[in-house]
């Protein structure tokens, strides 16, 4: 696209950002294997140009491949109103149904408030109650951008040129998840796969942490129910955990005492093992 106008906006500029950022064939002027479709009126149409016009407009994005190297990180959000101690209303952004924290200050955190108080000062609330309820897309904030930290629990936004957060529903939010495939996760499973993050990235505490927390949503949510879940494992399994929860309690009071590889290897082993027994297990 040669109009830099049209260039700044965003998110269609995101958009041609993402699209060039994958390659592959959504960047070849001769194949069509990876395509975007663009479902809009026409304004006007020539030799070298189409204009359409954004009523109507929508986007959809074909790509033959799955191996999308640094697909951005959309969320669907709801604002999320909670009493302060000056018996006031607080503000922040949570994911549509599971609730999950969505953190993101943009360029400051007070930018971000007034963004997300704007639909009561300028009364489109009224018009828009879906925007506060964790259920159902009629109403929402559609975040998107590269992420420092996509877990079970949370979704913590880098700040930069990408980051987005927009008050839907808008005529482009379709193409995203284009980008990336989206899969229902269990909280163990979520866990699992964050720990195994932290340890590929060094963060050796960190893995322990979320290893024990993937043996504990497993088992039901809590330390007493892993130890009611384990009463009766066989040695191997038992050991696993008591090991687990040896290393979690130095993660947790780590003061003198480092996590270190290791202790970060063992932990990993363990919560496969337990994980494996609970699975086998399970009615």
């Amino acid at each position: 696209m040669d109009d830099q106008t049209l260039r700044s906006f965003a998110p269609l500029s995101n958009l041609l950002q993402d699209c060039y950022a994958h390659g592959g064939g959504l960047v070849e002027p001769r194949s069509r294997a990876e395509h975007i479709a663009i479902s809009a009126p026409i304004v006007k149409q020539s030799a070298q140009e189409i204009a359409v016009a954004f009523e109507g407009f929508s986007v959809k994005v074909h790509i033959a491949t799955a191996n999308v190297a640094s697909p951005p990180t959309s969320v669907w959000a709801y604002i999320e109103e909670y009493p302060v101690e000056d018996g006031g209303l607080g503000l922040r952004l949570r994911q549509k149904v599971t609730g999950r924290k969505v953190e993101v200050y943009g360029k400051n955190e007070d930018h971000l408030l007034t963004f997300l108080s704007s639909p009561q000062l300028t009364g489109s609330s009224t018009h828009m109650a879906n925007l506060y309820q964790k259920e159902g897309f009629d109403d929402y904030v559609l975040v998107s951008g590269g992420t420092a930290t996509d877990s079970y629990d949370v979704v913590l936004y880098n700040d930069g040129a990408e980051l987005t957060y927009l008050l839907g529903p808008t005529p482009d939010t379709a193409y995203r998840d284009a980008f990336r495939v989206l899969t229902e996760e269990s909280a163990p499973a979520a866990h699992t796969r964050t720990a195994q993050t932290h340890f590929d990235r060094g963060r050796y505490r960190e893995a322990v942490l979320s290893a024990r927390l993937a043996v504990e949503t497993a088992c039901g949510g809590r330390a007493p129910d892993v130890k009611r879940r384990l009463a009766d494992a066989p040695a191997d399994v038992a050991t696993a955990g008591k090991a687990l929860y040896g290393k979690r309690h130095v993660a947790v009071h780590e003061g003198d005492t480092r996590v270190e590889k290791p202790d970060a290897i063992q932990a990993i082993r363990a919560m496969h093992r337990v994980l494996t027994y609970l699975e086998s297990t399970t009615p």
